[in-house]
Order: structure tokens, then C-alpha cells, then sequence
């Protein structure tokens, strides 16, 4: 809702950023679910599409517990015929269903972000670096049952008796998506690092710039959180974002693992402890080396309160009035 509402604010479509999702908290009449049955009824019309959704509780999705992937319409209805009574709600969300795929296999993006908030003060750091998580059976609409096929998360892939068959703990680096690229697509000169990743670190800090004035409104003097973004492309090389994920899995379950998750928990630490209590200086108590090279921190700062805060307020302002203004006319 808050990205939705930002994008909007400035005059731009919130589904070429992320796919059309639908909160259910209820059946009652002019709610989102009505929504969604139209969105649906409209799709069936074309049939090019093979109006597949995804459906998941709205809290407590870790280790994808309760996803599914559907495609008829009162399957899905049927998720929430107790809603009013359940003390959760749904998300349902327009599947992508002409994914980029590797080697005939889907795999999302999973990036990081961390928001500090110090002396009452929130920013945002972008992690530059990450991973692609695969699937082990090859990509089809035709199963849709099958989670091997559509689901890229570890607690559903290690279960199947293809997980590492193709990449060790069914991971890829960012230098693997390259290759892949320069070997399949060498003709369109795709740069991973300008092309997509500088659309994810966009669609980042977006998603920050959303949400800022919600995310601590108590302003606590000091904390800070650790964010595990994920996004896919399709097969035009459009990025989405499909979800951002609090307390995201930290299991190192592959070699590169092994490198990516400690080195960005010590960074997170370095940016946002360090300056609040500094490390011993044992300068003084070893020899220089010669030609010696500082570690290199990798968050790179996107979003700072102090700066940015008034320039978003405008904008909120400005979004406000026009629907306002928009509401009379149609009275």
C-alpha cells in the first residue's frame, strides 16, 4: 500500500515495479478481495494469460509456510471463506508468469538493506552484493502444484531430490548471472551491474522512501534492522520486487553462502555499532604492513531522514491535494 501510494504520488504505475497484489482482510463489500475478483474476471479475457496467482498468509511467511500457486478462482476464494473469524490475513499476488529462467529453471534475486535508526535519526544502507536461488525442476505452467517448479526458497527446494543437482545448495553469484548473460543474450550487451542491479538498488531505496515515517515512529534512540529483499526479472528483462522479508534467513547452506551472509552481518555491525562503540585501536600495538588494504565496507547509503524527509512531506502533500481535488470534480 505505501509503495503503491508513493509511486502514484508521482504520477507513475506501481505495477512496473511490482506485481499487482491484493491484501485480503475480509469478503465484506469494497474491499480488496472485490478487487481481486474483478482483476481476475478481467484476465480471463485474454487468452494469452494463464491468470496464475499466488496466495499467502499476510504475517508469519517465513519458511513459506501456507503459499500456494492457483489459478481458479474459487480455489482461491476458498482461502478465505473463515477470514473474518482467522486472526490472519492474506496476500494475493499476480504471478509472473514469463520469468527469466536459467538453463530452462526460475530463480529469483535476494539482496539486502539494512535501516538504522540512531539519536532519532533513519537511514538506509544498501548491501552491494548477493545471490540468485534456483529451482530444481525445470520451469512450467502446467504443474502448478508441483513447489519445485515455482517456489525458490531453500525450505522447499532441500527437500527435493534435485536440490544441488545443478549449482552447489541451489545458489548462483551475481559474476554466474553474467556469464549466463554474456553466453544467451551476448548480442543485447547486458551489464548486470548497470542494467539490473542498479534497478534493485532503486526500487530499495523506493520502498524505504515509502515508508520511512512508519517504519520507527517512536524514534528510538538506537536500533537497527537487517532487511532480505527479493526480486525476479521476466523473460524482457523487467525487474520486480516481489517481497521484503523481516528476519530473513541467515543459514549458510552453500559455499557461497559461506562468503555473502558473515561478511555482510560484520558490515552491518561496522556501520551501524562502530560508531557507537568504536573498536579497540590496535594500531599502536602491531607493526604497519606495507601497502596495507582497509577492508571495504559494502553498504552504500541510500536514504538519509535529515536530507530527504521535507522533500517527501511535499510529495505526500502534493498527492493528497490532487485526490482531493479528484473526488470533487467526480461529486
Amino acid at each position: 500500500h505505501n509503495l503503491k501510494h508513493y509511486y502514484e504520488s508521482q504520477g507513475l504505475s506501481p505495477f512496473n515495479y511490482i506485481p499487482l497484489t491484493f491484501h485480503i482482510k475480509s469478503t465484506d463489500k469494497a474491499s480488496d478481495y472485490l478487487k481481486f475478483v474483478s482483476a481476475f474476471a478481467e484476465y480471463s479475457k485474454d487468452p494469452t494469460i494463464h491468470n496464475v496467482w499466488i496466495v499467502k498468509p499476510g504475517e508469519n511467511t517465513n519458511r513459506v509456510n501456507g503459499i500456494v500457486v492457483l489459478n481458479d478462482i474459487k480455489e482461491i476464494s476458498s482461502k478465505f471463506v473463515n477470514i473474518s473469524e482467522e486472526k490472519h490475513t492474506y496476500i494475493v499476488q499476480k504471478y509472473i508468469e514469463n520469468p527469466l529462467l536459467i538453463d530452462k529453471r526460475k530463480f529469483d534475486i535476494r539482496c539486502y538493506a539494512m535501516i538504522t535508526s540512531i539519536n532519532k535519526r533513519v537511514k538506509a544502507y544498501f548491501y552491494n552484493g548477493g545471490y540468485l536461488r534456483t529451482t530444481s525442476t525445470d520451469y512450467s505452467l502446467a504443474s502448478l502444484e508441483d513447489k519445485f517448479v515455482h517456489l525458490t526458497n531453500d525450505a522447499v527446494q532441500i527437500k527435493s531430490e534435485d536440490y544441488g543437482k545443478y549449482e552447489a545448495g541451489n545458489k548462483l553469484s551475481f559474476a554466474d548471472l553474467q556469464k549466463y548473460f554474456d553466453t544467451n543474450f551476448g548480442e543485447m550487451e547486458i551489464d548486470f551491474q548497470r542494467d539490473i542491479l542498479s534497478q534493485i538498488k532503486k526500487l530499495v531505496r523506493d520502498s524505504v522512501r515509502s515508508t520511512y515515517a512508519v517504519i520507527d515512529p517512536n524514534r528510538r534512540a538506537h536500533s537497527m534492522e537487517i532487511f532480505g529483499y527479493d526480486f525476479m526479472l521476466d523473460d524482457a528483462f523487467n525487474v520486480y520486487l516481489i517481497e521484503i522479508n523481516t528476519n530473513p534467513c541467515l543459514e549458510v547452506t552453500s559455499p557461497l553462502l559461506s562468503k555473502i551472509i558473515p561478511s555482510m552481518l560484520d558490515d552491518s555491525f561496522r556501520v551501524a555499532l562502530d560508531p557507537l562503540f568504536p573498536p579497540p585501536d590496535f594500531q599502536s600495538s602491531r607493526k604497519p604492513i606495507y601497502n596495507e588494504i582497509l577492508p571495504e565496507i559494502k553498504y552504500t547509503l541510500i536514504f538519509d531522514e535529515m536530507v530527504e524527509a521535507l522533500d517527501l512531506v511535499q510529495l505526500n502533500h502534493s498527492y493528497e491535494s490532487a485526490i482531493k481535488e479528484l473526488g470533487e470534480e467526480e461529486e
